[in-house]
């Protein structure tokens, strides 16, 4: 398999992206393959070609800790290891490149394991975006939420932490098919690593714009992501943004500052994302000798803007008083090998089950944060995925 992380930064021209119904068509198959027990994942890096792995076997590879995870594919790495949430590889076993490669494998593996044809929902039997962004801003804080906050912002105010993260999530009933939800998020996140990944952790499907770490050998790339609000704002960011999005700049320099011989930034500056845009600054770091990517992805993972400060009371105090079993949200998702890796913190995602999807979000808690405003803040981060999953007007 060649290097993957120089695949990310050719300059050399990626293939047109096909219509949305056209690469939906194309990509059907994997409708079909999430009935089995066959282990893929499909990614699109940002200016990237496509790229799917898969394995022989159909059995991923699961380990308590990134620490003790070797092997070249795609990995999928959860908010707290060790919580019943291994870390996961789906090993690059039978892979494929661009499009219409990647159309040809799905067609020959579904022929292969004698699987018959899925079909997409009658698109009248998904509700449109505007019913189901109704539906999300129509919801009311449940008593889980309502009580973390209190607790949170009690931390806060007694000075015990600096910043929390508070996630919630959120099920939407319907037959949804992954070819459609990642096509349609492939033509609308062009800056986003976009993810399909099947294996025994569940079906997920996120658009994340977020890079935990990225690069080979000794020369790596993180940012600083934080801050939230409406895209195309037209007034300058508020102090709570700009605070919380220094806060989690600090954190990576000092964080890295022991394991790195030099770190170069770049920022802040305002970054679109979905229907939201954030305060980003980009750190370009050369490791230290003796120092391995995975010690640079466990000393960032997880960042403030999933977590909060200090990081391992922040952790334990958001383990010991969410309702949410996080799982692989706010975790970490991407492509590695023996000296390389493209990670991205798993933000903007979806679970999809037979049911429905289920919605994750959350928002950084600062001692000022007032339910109403953080409540309507993860509704504003879960539009993103829910505009993927909703019918267009007629």
């Amino acid at each position: 398999m060649p290097s993957l992380v120089p695949h990310f930064r050719s300059k050399e021209p990626v293939s047109p992206l096909p219509d949305v119904r056209s690469l939906q068509e194309l990509l059907l198959p994997v409708d079909t393959l999430l009935r089995s027990d066959v282990s893929l994942a499909l990614v699109r890096y940002p200016g990237c070609e496509p790229y799917v792995c898969m394995q022989r076997d159909g059995r991923d590879t699961l380990c308590q800790r990134l620490s003790g995870l070797f092997g070249t594919g795609f990995v999928l790495c959860p908010f707290a290891e060790g919580e019943g949430h291994p870390v996961v590889l789906v090993r690059a076993d039978v892979t494929a490149c661009g499009w219409e490669d990647i159309g040809r494998l799905l067609q020959k593996m579904v022929r292969e394991l004698h699987l018959s044809h899925a079909t997409l929902p009658q698109s009248m039997s998904v509700p449109t975006f505007a019913d189901l962004k109704a539906r999300l801003f129509e919801s009311r804080p449940d008593s889980g939420y309502e009580g973390a906050l209190s607790v949170f912002l009690h931390d806060l105010q007694e000075g015990r932490f600096n910043k929390l993260v508070l996630s919630r999530a959120q099920n939407f009933p319907g037959a949804h098919s992954a070819a459609r939800i990642f096509a349609r998020a492939c033509h609308a996140y062009p800056n986003a690593l976009v993810t399909l990944s099947h294996t025994r952790s569940g079906t997920w499907i996120g658009a994340s714009p977020e890079i935990l770490l990225q690069g080979e050998k000794d020369q790596w790339q993180t940012m600083a992501l934080a801050g939230t609000r409406p895209r195309g704002s037209a007034t300058p960011w508020d102090e709570k943004n700009r605070r919380e999005q220094a806060w989690v700049a600090r954190y990576i320099r000092d964080s890295l500052a022991p394991l790195c011989a030099r770190i170069r930034e770049e920022g802040p500056f305002t970054a679109e994302a979905g229907q939201v845009e954030h305060l980003r600054t980009d750190f370009f770091l050369e490791k230290a000798q003796g120092v391995s990517f995975r010690d640079l992805a466990l000393a960032l993972h997880p960042t403030p803007a999933v977590c909060g400060l200090p990081k391992k009371e922040a952790m334990e105090r958001i383990l010991s008083t969410e309702s949410l079993d996080r799982r692989y949200y706010s975790g970490f998702i991407g492509l590695m090998q023996e000296d390389a890796a493209s990670f991205y913190v798993n933000l903007r995602c979806l679970k999809l089950h037979a049911g429905g999807v289920r919605l994750y979000a959350g928002g950084g808690i600062l001692a000022q944060s007032k339910l109403e405003s953080e409540w309507k803040e993860t509704c504003h981060k879960m539009c993103t995925m829910l505009a993927l999953i909703g019918r267009d007007e007629a």
